[in-house]
């Protein structure tokens, strides 16, 4: 049995903020009276999140500083009326200080420990799961200052029959591989810890890497020309780096991601929107969580 520890409202209300503003990322600008005329709801959600976060003393200001430049860099880096070479410099930059987030190497972040060496079986390897906020303050800022969204539920629901097949087809190799590698077995259960995992891996693990892999540099990739040599190269470098990127699990952790990183990236080129990709991530990560040995066997 796994028990979630008790947690003080000012250390979840940062998280709160966070949540909401990925949410409403695909939330128009509001008009506002005054200087302003516009407000885009989810960056003040975003610096809510950060003010309560530096309250709450979940971050320090050198931390704060780091987010503020990445959100410059990003803005910078799609602002048409800079320099071409200063766009690409900001870009490459962007993806940098990302990556440092990403990887929780940025000084000032004190996520907050969740699970703690968890075994959710007796013949899997020892589960911790922190919320990273670093990590998913980056995903936010990478979804709503560069990343594509879809404009409307109606293409949603019209990108969405565009990836179910690709994404189901993803889902079921990554099931097939993980089984037939005893990768994992099939373990269902319901830990009291579900509410939490899906949470995080939600909206800190899922959003942040699908805007890091598939919004920034796929899409990158696609910017270099209009041929389809370009295409392929964007979805197997994504799919490659996203291995890589997991590498610290092990080379058979690693080469299953690299694969799920290449249903992903398949899954983003049908729309070139993030949406779907994330949900297929999320839905896979769940499955797996649920249904089978959670991490890994041991």
């Amino acid at each position: 049995m796994t028990t979630v520890p008790e947690l003080q409202f000012l250390q979840i209300l940062p998280y709160i903020f966070l949540y909401a503003a990925i949410v409403a990322a695909w939330l128009p600008k509001m008009t506002v009276p005054g200087p302003l005329k516009s407000l885009v709801p989810g960056h003040l959600l975003a610096v809510l999140a950060g003010v309560s976060a530096l309250v709450s003393g979940l971050i320090t200001p050198v931390a704060a500083v780091v987010l503020l430049v990445l959100a410059l860099l990003l803005w910078a880096s799609v602002r048409n009326t800079l320099p071409l070479s200063l766009r690409i410099l900001a870009g490459v930059l962007a993806l940098v200080v990302a990556l440092v987030l990403a990887m929780h190497k940025a000084p000032g972040f004190h996520n907050i420990l969740l699970l703690d060496k968890v075994r959710f079986s007796d013949d899997a390897i020892p589960f911790t799961l922190y919320a990273n906020f670093d990590k998913g303050m980056a995903g936010y800022l990478l979804l709503s200052l560069f990343c594509a969204r879809a404009s409307s539920f109606k293409q949603f629901l019209v990108d969405g029959k565009r990836i179910a097949l690709p994404a189901l087809l993803t889902i079921a190799v990554l099931i097939v591989l993980g089984l037939a590698t005893h990768f994992f077995s099939f373990s269902p259960k319901l830990p009291e810890a579900t509410l939490f995992f899906l949470a995080i891996n939600l909206f800190l693990t899922c959003v942040a890497e699908e805007a890091f892999f598939r919004g920034l540099i796929q899409d990158a990739i696609y910017r270099l020309g209009n041929k389809p040599v370009f295409g392929y190269l964007a979805i197997v470098v994504s799919a490659v780096l996203f291995g890589l990127a997991h590498l610290g699990g092990g080379m058979q952790y690693a080469a299953l991601a690299a694969v799920a990183g290449l249903g992903y990236a398949i899954v983003y080129h049908q729309t070139r929107r993030l949406e779907w990709v994330i949900i297929t991530h999320a839905a896979f990560n769940l499955c797996h969580f649920l249904l089978f040995t959670y991490p890994r066997l041991a």
